[in-house]
């Protein structure tokens, strides 16, 4: 099984956001990745735009921790996140509304 490139994967979100979707939300979503490809990144909605950029940032509305690289077949839809939660999986702080939302945002390849 290929693995996944979690920066090319978090680079390349923005290219699958669909404006519609996202219509009336904004929010800034921190995830928090460990593993083999640990590292940090930021989501930010808002306006109708998507931008992800590695780092941290204070205060987030939203909070996703897993291995790199579940959170981003999360991300990009190829893992059910409810599934994911429920099988402890990821964990979620913050505006769980805005979690339920994010993937819809988003239009698989």
């Amino acid at each position: 099984m290929a693995k996944v490139n979690v920066h090319q994967a978090m680079h390349a979100i923005p290219n699958y956001f669909n404006p519609e979707k996202a219509q009336g939300i904004s929010g800034t979503v921190q995830c928090m990745f460990s593993g083999e490809q640990a590292s940090n990144w930021v989501i930010t909605i808002a306006d109708q735009n998507c931008e992800v950029y590695e780092g941290k940032v204070e205060n987030p509305d939203l909070t996703i921790k897993a291995d790199a690289e579940m959170g981003v077949n999360i991300l990009t839809g190829k893992t059910d996140a409810m599934r994911a939660y429920m099988l402890g999986k990821i964990k979620v702080f913050g505006d769980l509304s805005l979690g339920m939302k994010l993937t819809d945002f988003f239009d698989a390849d």
